[in-house]
């Protein structure tokens, strides 16, 4: 008897996107690189390391203070050489340092031109200011040439009577997302856009009243093209500035939500950024007193090359080679499956509703009479469940609606389950068993459980295993 299990379908992916917003499963740590008294600030994750801005004095460019007696920011760049191991800090280019302030940068994607914050002004006298002058930042922009910087062009749209600053460019190059206190805006500091169109950049856009208020909205940050991060005054914020995000749903953007614990307190809190896996990341807060940069990892296991679920079909074809020719007599082949099932062929196709044990017997029945003339074969068939994970959801439901899912249905004989953990394809995350969750936008996410042991020695890695489903999520 040669018996061939059917296989189903394979669900393929055909849409991720992740987001932040547990406090559960993230941990920020204060970098070591911070100085106890000076201020670090606005973080961009950079080769294999960080640009960041900072007020440090150093012994390259022009010491100047401003009007309060601090020094002037420059940009830096450090290293990270693995884990919690940081390289020394240099400056990030001579060529752009100088005696005003530089900060808050961005590099764009391919790595050749870098956007940043730094002073501009009229009548500006190094280390003194005329009566009545009032410096101003605005936004400059730098090109990756001959191994160097090359000397900044302003941004079109600066202006020496208010501030532009903090920029961000998108992936393509395309916009230029910024803060201005451009007296034509909802609040102090807003968001503002610029298209770049054949080679020039348009008269910026208010990203208006969704994003920005009547405080101020600062640091703008894009995650792949459709999450808009940001810090802010405004939106019921419980510190001077908290970090907030947006889903661009539909061409539009949604109600802004302030982020959890470890990334707000009570003090500042600004300056986001993230790794394209989202499980690591920097942002900025003074809770310690000064402005000082935070990363942030996932302590959620990480589960990689999941395979997509196996749906439990317990499909099944049987035959028998070298049967005898019966046609021409009253005798005919008969498949008792074990379950109640008799097929009268010398093939059956037959689905089990359950795992089990089944005595399956081939037999020759005398259709006359009805009784049996001899038995062929018999077998013990052993249906088990597929090893594996396994994600109890419906295949569609709708934005917004509360989905059930669970994973009682799983099945791991190699080792006993002990915990289970929920990546719901949209960034958010679940430890429970049959977690609930709902999605805010349309589109296909891929749902990911895993399952691990709990080892008696906490230096053993834990055993575990995992598997994906795809969910649908349509409007109504």
């Amino acid at each position: 008897m040669r018996i061939c299990k059917d296989l189903p379908l394979i669900l393929i992916l055909s849409f991720i996107y992740l987001v932040c917003q547990s406090q559960v499963f993230y941990r920020a740590d204060l970098l070591p690189f911070n100085s106890p008294f000076d201020n670090e600030m606005a973080p961009v994750i950079y080769k294999d390391g960080i640009i960041f801005s900072s007020n440090r004095k150093n012994d390259v460019v022009l010491v100047t203070v401003d009007q309060e007696g601090n020094f002037m920011y420059n940009l830096y760049f450090v290293k990270n050489k693995g884990g919690k191991n940081w390289g020394s800090v240099e400056l990030l280019a001579r060529e752009l340092s100088s005696q005003y302030n530089q900060s808050s940068a961005y590099v764009s994607s391919d790595g050749n031109t870098l956007f940043y914050t730094s002073t501009i002004g009229p009548n500006v006298k190094v280390g003194d200011y005329e009566t009545g002058d009032t410096l101003k930042n605005g936004i400059f922009i730098s090109t990756w040439q001959n191994n160097r910087w090359s000397y900044p062009e302003p941004f079109p749209y600066n202006n020496e009577s208010y501030d532009v600053a903090n920029p961000f460019i998108s992936d393509d190059g395309r916009y230029l997302y910024f803060a201005s206190r451009d007296p034509e805006g909802l609040g102090k500091y807003d968001i503002w856009i610029s298209e770049l169109k054949n080679g020039k950049w348009e008269k910026p856009i208010n990203m208006g009243p969704v994003i920005n208020t009547s405080e101020s909205e600062v640091f703008p940050y894009i995650y792949r093209g459709n999450r808009l991060y940001f810090a802010s005054g405004g939106h019921n914020s419980e510190g001077s500035l908290d970090i907030f995000y947006s889903d661009k749903i539909d061409d539009k953007w949604s109600t802004p939500v302030r982020m959890p614990k470890p990334f707000n307190s009570r003090y500042d809190d600004f300056g986001f950024v993230v790794n394209i896996n989202m499980d690591t990341g920097y942002f900025t807060s003074n809770r310690k007193g000064t402005d000082d940069i935070y990363s942030f990892v996932s302590t959620f296991p990480n589960f990689t090359e999941c395979p997509e679920q196996v749906e439990e079909v317990f499909c099944y074809e049987f035959y028998e080679a070298g049967n005898m020719v019966l046609d021409t007599t009253s005798l005919r082949y008969e498949w008792d499956l074990g379950d109640g099932t008799r097929i009268r062929s010398t093939r059956a196709n037959h689905c089990y509703v359950s795992p089990g044990h089944y005595l399956v017997q081939l037999k020759v029945i005398d259709t006359l009479t009805g009784d049996i003339y001899f038995s062929e074969a018999t077998y013990n068939l052993n249906v088990e469940k597929t090893e594996q994970p396994y994600i109890l959801a419906p295949d569609t439901a709708y934005v917004d609606e509360e989905v059930t899912f669970d994973g009682s249905l799983t099945s791991i004989n190699s080792f006993l389950v002990r915990n289970y953990y929920w990546d719901f394809g949209d960034g958010s995350f679940n430890n429970v068993l049959k977690p609930s969750h709902s999605y805010t936008r349309q589109g296909t996410y891929i749902v990911k459980l895993g399952v691990t042991d709990n080892p008696k020695e906490k230096k053993i890695e834990p055993q575990k295993r995992c598997a994906n489903k795809k969910i649908v999520i349509i409007r109504r």
